[in-house]
């Protein structure tokens, strides 16, 4: 399905029909064909609905594992990046412990060399009966005594630091070659999720195209228009889609009400925000969602760009700055927000992100269709934009 001014001016502008559709799809040649049979018409109305539908799971689930790779992804990057901070403090733990070795080792040294120049105690212990002064002599070996003692005590050290080295070392070189695992496995990744990508980008524009000649021979059929179409298709979808929605939304109060009064809000909550809401499940942390990761192929991840287009829906005033706080909360109006632990996206954090299908191929891209789908959600569950942020101050979800 396609969706923005933009397609349905294409749509509206055609001049003239495709040559030939793609194996499966209706042709032309058999839309006139149609023409004046009733039966033969509805059964092309029907073949170009059921083409659609496939189009549109195709693009849907293609957009789905380009999410997945990406989560993918950024999860690798992520461990990849904390065990090459291990690594780094392990070798810098290890190096300090070799410099304290090496300090210990040298003054070690340098007081086994003042025991050795003046004897050492047991010489001192044979002085002491012979010396012409037995005080000076005592005063003298009670300092050998304790620079014996010292010598003991740094030789001990430098002991302990050499194993503390050596044990170190072990560990750095293992959290390296662990680095280095990672790194192999977050490079494939990277490319899976590139590729993953490339594949969505394709999908939705190989169907946004073989769509637009869909809808011109679904409006020559129906004596309409394409764009009026394309606009009933989606609407149909989108109330299916905030239909079940709002049952969903039903069953949680109804299972939130039968709880235990002991038992969480937070439990309830989170089952309502998977279930039923655009938003996330409290402390999913919906807000960093897509961390620092780029944005997938092809996604246009421009904040401002979304809240401008945002108000052009909303007008300004309260109900503008009400969704720029639901929304700053949610993904931080990026594109590709993605939340791994609760499966919510995009720029109103739609739970599975591909609900916003309803609205556009380009879900998983496009920050107009996430809008869009947004907004109209809002409207639908909340009324206004205002009763959806106060939800969520009071829910932790929406």
């Amino acid at each position: 399905m396609a969706t923005g001014a933009s397609l349905g001016l294409v749509l509206t502008t055609l001049v003239a029909p495709s040559a030939a559709s793609a194996a499966g799809y209706p042709t032309w040649a058999q839309v006139e064909a149609a023409k004046g049979n009733a039966a033969a018409t509805q059964a092309q109305v029907d073949l170009i609905d059921a083409s659609l539908d496939s189009l549109e799971k195709a693009a849907s689930d293609r957009s789905d594992e380009a999410v997945l790779a990406d989560q993918a992804n950024a999860t690798a990057q992520a461990d990849l990046a904390a065990a090459a901070q291990r690594a780094d403090e392990l070798a810098a733990d290890a190096e300090r412990a070799r410099a304290t070795a090496d300090t210990a080792k040298r003054e070690a040294g340098q007081l086994a060399g003042s025991l050795f120049r003046t004897g050492g105690t047991q010489t001192m212990g044979t002085d002491l009966f012979t010396s012409p002064d037995p005080g000076a002599a005592l005063y003298q070996l009670g300092s050998l005594t304790q620079l014996g003692d010292r010598w003991q005590t740094v030789l001990a050290d430098a002991t302990t630091a050499s194993n503390t080295v050596s044990s170190l070392s072990e560990q750095a070189t293992t959290a390296a070659d662990r680095r280095d695992a990672l790194a192999r496995d977050a490079q494939a990744t990277a490319d899976q999720a590139t590729a993953a990508q490339a594949t969505a980008d394709g999908e939705v524009a190989d169907a946004t195209e073989r769509s637009a000649d869909l809808y011109a021979q679904l409006a020559a059929l129906k004596d309409s228009t394409a764009e009026l179409e394309q606009q009933y298709r989606t609407g149909v979808a989108a109330q299916q889609a905030f239909t079940a929605q709002q049952a969903a939304a039903k069953a949680q109060a109804a299972s939130a009400a039968k709880a235990p009064s002991g038992s969480s809000g937070a439990g309830g909550a989170s089952s309502g925000g998977s279930a039923s809401s655009g938003g996330t499940a409290p402390g999913t942390g919906g807000g960093s969602g897509g961390g620092g990761t780029a944005p997938p192929v092809g996604a246009v991840n421009d904040p401002a760009g979304a809240k401008a287009y945002a108000a052009t829906k909303v007008g300004g005033g309260a109900e503008y700055t009400c969704l720029v706080q639901l929304w700053n909360k949610e993904s931080g109006w990026r594109t590709n927000a993605s939340n791994p632990s609760s499966g919510a996206y995009g720029i109103p954090q739609s739970l599975p992100g591909n609900k916003m299908a309803s609205f556009g191929l380009d879900w998983q891209t496009n920050y107009r269709t996430q809008v869009n789908w947004g907004i109209s959600y809002i409207q639908s569950s909340y009324g206004t934009m205002c009763s959806a942020w106060a939800h969520s101050v009071a829910h932790n979800w929406y």
